[in-house]
């Protein structure tokens, strides 16, 4: 699918001018420094409670588990009823939710099997989130004028990738990891604040063609429409799988870069992570002002700079050059994202557009799995070189889907060797 070049830097003016967009992204730099602020806060806070690392990594695997279990659900609820009232109900529940931590804490009545419930419910909270916020975005920006909504939005979750962890970092020092709790159930509830005041243009069930034909049915028809031969969302589902593979494991990556190769320790290991940040940030505010004609084809350029800078960076040993190349690398891979939910929010009827985000969001979470098993285990047994030779390698697959020539010359080649194969046969 191609993109007319447009005047795109009109568009973010106008966005930005329009007062329901205004409140949404607002709302949502908000709500992402507090949920980054979240992530900081909760493992400082589970070790200090348990003083075990084995617990952090239990938290990690409840942040990420509800999305995958309740993904194809959330998809029908969405797609069914009103996107903000689920919205601000959300931001609300996980407010209160993460507010209950430090107010257990204090009156000693917070046990660990509690802890587990609660950031459980939180994630499930926040896996709705989500695909509701980016099915929403429709129902406000012009069709136009997607693209540079989805980076514009997209730069929300860098700023707070950006904010949260520093500011965390001094709340930690200057308070507690339960004042920090306090400080981000306020900005989930802060954000639900903004989205009150929003107008979106839902339609209704009878306008939108929604047919209620049961639950199992209407997740059928997600996934058809992404797995359908006739669509060209196989694409976009792939490009996300392979981002989430390569995104997954990249902190635990950047840890052991940092500390076995750079002998920077924590302090180059946040260099780098910020150095990420940077790069996606970067990538965000370009699309802000750039259309492509080939959505796509630029993902995949995207993702095969980036293979060429990680097989760079499995060779390098220097921290400066370093952060260079992950800022270079944050910007190429990041371009999937915002143009990936373009065509997906222009390809797909709004009464399945919640479906068919979550069955992308499920292609994305599986990825991160597989690339936190696959990863690690790689860099303990091999060596850290060999994660980023593989990882390399792996973000250079799109590329092949770009020579077309490729797929008619296998497809001769093989009518010949049948064509020389017959007199043997007649034999």
């Amino acid at each position: 699918m191609t993109f007319a070049r447009t005047n795109t830097p009109s568009h973010s003016r106008i966005l930005l001018g329009d007062k329901n967009f205004s409140l949404l992204l607002g709302g949502q730099v908000v709500s992402q420094i507090g949920e980054n602020l979240n992530r900081v806060a909760l493992f400082w806070f589970v070790y200090l409670f348990t003083h075990r690392v084995a617990d952090m990594v239990v938290v990690g695997v409840l942040q990420t588990l509800p999305p995958l279990l309740f993904g194809w659900l959330n998809g029908v609820l969405l797609d069914r009823y009103s996107k903000k009232w689920i919205m601000i109900g959300v931001d609300i529940a996980r407010g209160l939710l993460v507010m209950v931590i430090p107010l257990l804490f204090a009156l000693h009545l917070l046990t660990l099997p509690i802890l587990y419930i609660l950031v459980f419910m939180i994630s499930t909270m926040s896996g709705v989130f989500g695909p509701a916020l980016y099915s929403a975005i429709p129902l406000i920006a012009e069709r136009e004028r997607l693209l540079s909504a989805n980076a514009l939005m997209q730069t929300t979750g860098q700023i707070g990738l950006l904010i949260g962890p520093i500011l965390g970092g001094l709340l930690a020092v200057l308070w507690s990891p339960s004042g920090e709790m306090l400080i981000n159930g306020i900005t989930f509830l802060a954000s639900a604040v903004f989205l009150l005041f929003i107008d979106f243009r839902e339609p209704r069930a009878s306008d939108a063609g929604i047919s209620r034909t049961g639950m199992a049915m209407e997740i059928r028809e997600g996934f058809s429409f992404v797995f359908s031969p006739q669509r060209s969302l196989l694409a976009p589902f792939f490009l996300m799988a392979l981002y989430g593979f390569v995104t997954g494991p990249l902190n635990i990556l950047l840890l052991v870069l940092s500390k076995q190769v750079l002998n920077r320790g924590a302090e180059g290991f946040g260099d780098l992570v910020s150095a990420f940040g940077v790069g996606m940030l970067l990538s965000s505010l370009f699309l802000t002002v750039y259309t492509p004609r080939n959505s796509m084809a630029l993902v995949a350029g995207g993702f095969s700079l980036a293979g060429l800078l990680t097989l760079a960076i499995g060779t390098v040993a220097s921290l400066p050059l370093d952060l260079l190349l992950f800022v270079l690398w944050g910007a190429a891979v990041s371009l999937v994202n915002p143009l990936s939910q373009t065509l997906i929010q222009r390809m797909t009827p709004s009464h399945l557009l919640a479906r068919v985000l979550t069955v992308m969001s499920v292609g994305f979470l599986a990825g991160i799995m597989a690339g936190m098993a696959f990863f690690p285990e790689i860099s303990t047994r091999y060596g850290i070189h060999w994660s980023f030779l593989i990882m390399g390698l792996c973000l250079l697959i799109p590329s092949l889907g770009a020579i077309k020539g490729l797929a008619p010359l296998l497809r001769r080649l093989t009518e010949t060797l049948q064509t020389r194969s017959l007199p043997d046969a007649d034999l």
